[in-house]
This record gives structure tokens, C-alpha cells and sequence, in this order.
């Protein structure tokens, strides 16, 4: 069985990659992992403005979680808190994932942006395919530029 991550930050989610990851496993019947990562909370950084996003984060993931899981999907829920990579990357290999599908909101050709290292960064470290997928907002208004 198919085994397919979803991981998003709990600051800004990943709703075009959960969206493709739930498509997908109603398709192969697959198990979908959603892994929420916090960032450690730095002393003198807006404390209240970071919590307050990653509560509407979380709240809106436990809404979709419970409606994908009503259409029959099996999906299991973890939060982590640390750094993002290395958090995606230690569940990928704990957790024997065959698909990681990963939101990239900006998909710059020259890939000089600091999200795609990092997404650079856990695809050289893990074994399983990887599927980035671009919000449509983003592609429409690259499609209208271009």
C-alpha cells in the first residue's frame, strides 16, 4: 500500500498539497500521513502572532482531516516542532513514506529562493518520490505574466 506524506508548516499550511494528496490516495486507496511542523518559538519574535496562525492552521487541517476521513480515507494526524527539513525527513525514514507531497508557493525558475533549498535539501536526503505541487494562484498569475 501506497504510503503518502503531506507536510506543511504550521505557519502558513499546504492546501494544495493536502488537496493532491487526498485525490490521489481515493484513487490507489493509499494511507495518508499529514505531519504539521511548528518552528521552535524564538525569544523576542512575536510569540502571540505565531501561535495564533499555527491554532487556524491546525483547526483548518483537523476540519479536512475529519471530511477526508468521512469519504473512507485512512489518515493519521502527527505534529512535530523543530526545524522543518529535518522533522520531514526523520518521519520519511521512521515511517517507511513512498510518496512526500510538498507545497512550493513559488516556483521561480532560477531556484534561488530559500523554500526551494530546502526542498532541494530533504529530496538529496530521503528514498521516496517527491511531488511538488504549486497553489493555483500562483500558477495563474505566473500564466498571465508569462
Amino acid at each position: 500500500m501506497e504510503r503518502i506524506l503531506v507536510s506543511m508548516s504550521a505557519l502558513h499550511g499546504a492546501w494544495e498539497a493536502w488537496s493532491r494528496a487526498i485525490s490521489l490516495a481515493k484513487r490507489i486507496d493509499a494511507r495518508v500521513y499529514t505531519l504539521l511542523v511548528s518552528p521552535r518559538i524564538v525569544k523576542g519574535a512575536n510569540v502571540h502572532a505565531q501561535r495564533s496562525k499555527a491554532s487556524i492552521v491546525r483547526n483548518r487541517l483537523e476540519l479536512l482531516i475529519e471530511a477526508a476521513k468521512l469519504e473512507g480515507i485512512q489518515i493519521d494526524f502527527f505534529i512535530s516542532e523543530g526545524n522543518y527539513d529535518e522533522e520531514v525527513i526523520r518521519f520519511v525514514e521512521l515511517n517507511k513514506i513512498t510518496l512526500l507531497v510538498v507545497e512550493h508557493s513559488e516556483m521561480d525558475m532560477r531556484h534561488t529562493d530559500p523554500e526551494f533549498s530546502y526542498i532541494q535539501k530533504i529530496r538529496h536526503r530521503i528514498k521516496c518520490r517527491v511531488e511538488m505541487v504549486t497553489p493555483r494562484k500562483i500558477k495563474e498569475l505566473k500564466e498571465r505574466e508569462g
